[in-house]
């Protein structure tokens, strides 16, 4: 092979390398105790719907209890791209260290992974088997500010199993501090150890009051976890427990004000401080005596609120015949990433009095750079104002004679605004009855009366009633786990397969969803579910009645 095609065949395989299928592979935890089960999610980013894992080499040492398939869309680099995730249930038929093999998937194969599984006897001894699979963290982004000094703290909980959506975080209250939230709670997914893990993330700004010692006490987090179902039943319902852990306390040194700093200043103890101003019109015009001139004072600061931030306009000294007018100054505070910051704008009219040159004076806001921990000094630069008198204005109008008003002989219009008032009246009552009969026919599809399916003595127990008897008692939890096992019997495909043929089926699940994974605030309700099931119910069942309007064979069998 000569050196050109074996360049090319090497430039070849470079591109095709990162266009290789990759198969990754977690456990919700891998250690466990005898009889317990975990999950495995096997995720790609190539397969498709048709597509199956091989879990044949898992019959080893486990036994597969569920296999189901979730085909999802995420976000990587700013693009959005498919993503199938399978999600095994293994049941390990013996102790010890036990290795998930690695799985193929159209020539991607997943990497191993290692299970510690105890012994009932090993488990009573350890006490690491014993701790709970959720645990929480905090952290501050200082733990020596200033006093009035913004310091962001982020409480962390992290959970590798299922959760309720009843989880409750206590309220922090901190005595000689100030605490504002940041925003709602956060959630997100993390990978530690080889465990994929649910992250709940929680923020807030504190602003010490008093200098020395502070301490952040101690958060406590409450939630319900889902409880493995028992692999002897196989319709048993999946119990919830209580758990409870506390976040550590942090303690902080705060400072007092540096002695260098300006006795009489007001103390702005921030990362970033911006000083600028607003004129209305032009300051570098000529200005006439008794015309108002608008100056508006903009001070922004990061870390700090805008109640913190001080007055600037009623401190300048003004010359004399010049006249200020102050407005109610104008405060906001925003909330982003770097936490809290405040804006506070000033505004004031200036009236000279008569006509010369008035000399504003120099705008000084002294500030602690907590980043750089030294003093700065944010300045605006003096303004001269060049003001004239008023006496030579002549109005250009004042020659003019006002002509007559009842010389003029106005159109006639009230014609025509007598039609377009009824018109506007007339489309305006059309209006109304449209909107009335639109929340008539709403109310009416909402209390239409509901046919309850008729369940025998003979159906108690079968997927479909659970799923009306978890619909009428709006429980999340056990409506999906119903719904999937109805699926399996309705479809080769299961919920997969309904949901793609069935749009209010679809509707619904994903309201079911969002409650279950927290993405919605508002409590489920399992009516519009059950409506959606009947629908498909109602569906397969007029296809399989024969047509009345069909023809009868022309040669019949006997």
């Amino acid at each position: 092979m000569t050196k050109p095609n074996l360049l090319w065949l090497l430039l070849l395989w470079c591109i095709a390398l990162p266009a290789q299928a990759t198969l990754q592979a977690s456990v919700d935890r891998t250690r466990l105790v005898e009889g317990e089960t975990l999950e495995l999610t096997l995720e790609t980013a190539n397969g498709s719907r048709f597509s199956r894992p091989d879990l044949t080499p898992l019959e080893e040492h486990f036994q597969v209890q569920g296999t189901r398939q979730l085909s999802l869309v995420t976000q990587f680099d700013g693009r959005s791209q498919p993503v199938t995730r399978w999600i095994i249930t293994l049941l390990p038929k013996r102790t010890g260290y036990v290795v998930i093999p690695p799985l193929g998937l159209d020539g991607a194969d997943s990497a191993p992974i290692t299970l510690q599984v105890l012994s009932a006897t090993q488990a009573a001894q350890d006490t690491v088997a014993q701790m709970s699979p959720i645990f929480i963290d905090s952290e501050v982004d200082t733990e020596s500010p200033y006093v009035q000094a913004q310091v962001l703290l982020t409480l962390r909980v992290y959970h590798s199993v299922s959760l309720y959506d009843d989880s409750t975080l206590s309220g922090l209250t901190i005595p000689d501090a100030r605490v504002v939230s940041l925003g709602k709670p956060r959630h997100y997914e993390r990978l530690i150890n080889g465990v994929r893990h649910g992250v709940i993330e929680v923020r807030y700004a504190v602003f010490p009051q008093q200098s020395g010692s502070l301490e952040i006490p101690s958060q406590l987090f409450s939630a319900t976890i889902l409880q493995p179902r028992d692999p002897t039943e196989r319709f048993s319902a999946r119990t919830g427990r209580l758990v409870q852990v506390r976040s550590p306390s942090i303690l902080l040194e705060v400072q007092p004000v540096p002695a260098d700093y300006p006795a009489g200043a007001p103390w702005i103890p921030t990362p970033e401080l911006r000083l600028s101003q607003r004129w209305q019109p032009d300051p570098g015009i000529d200005l006439v005596a008794g015309e108002p001139l608008t100056r508006t004072l903009v001070i922004e600061a990061d870390g700090l609120n805008a109640a913190q931030l001080p007055t600037l306009q009623g401190t300048l000294a003004l010359p004399r015949n010049l006249r200020e007018y102050a407005d109610q100054p104008r405060l906001e505070d925003q909330i982003g990433d770097a936490g809290v910051s405040g804006t506070r704008e000033e505004s004031t009219a200036l009236v000279a009095q008569s006509e010369g040159s008035y000399a504003l004076p120099q705008v000084n806001v002294h500030w602690w750079n907590t980043l750089t921990d030294q003093l700065e000094i944010a300045q605006l630069d003096p303004v001269t104002l060049s003001v004239n008198s008023d006496g030579g204005f002549v109005s250009s109008t004042a020659g003019v004679a006002a002509a007559p008003v009842d010389a003029i002989e106005l159109p006639l219009l009230w014609p025509w605004q007598l039609a377009s008032a009824l018109l506007t009246l007339a489309l305006g009552f059309a209006l109304q009855q449209l909107h009335r009969a639109r929340i008539a026919l709403r109310e009416q599809r909402l209390h239409l009366p509901e046919e309850e399916e008729q369940l025998g003595e003979a159906d108690n127990g079968n997927p479909l009633g659970d799923l009306q008897l978890a619909c009428r008692a709006n429980h999340p939890a056990e409506a999906r786990k119903a719904l999937e096992a109805w699926a399996r019997q309705q479809d080769p495909e299961g919920l997969i397969g309904l949901t793609q043929r069935h749009l209010e089926l679809a509707e619904a699940l994903e309201e079911l969803n969002a409650c279950l994974f927290g993405q919605s605030d508002l409590p489920w309700r399992g009516k519009p579910l059950w409506r959606a099931v009947r629908m498909v119910v109602q569906n397969r069942k007029r296809a399989e009645e024969p047509d009345p309007d069909a023809l009868e064979e022309l040669y019949p069998t006997t």
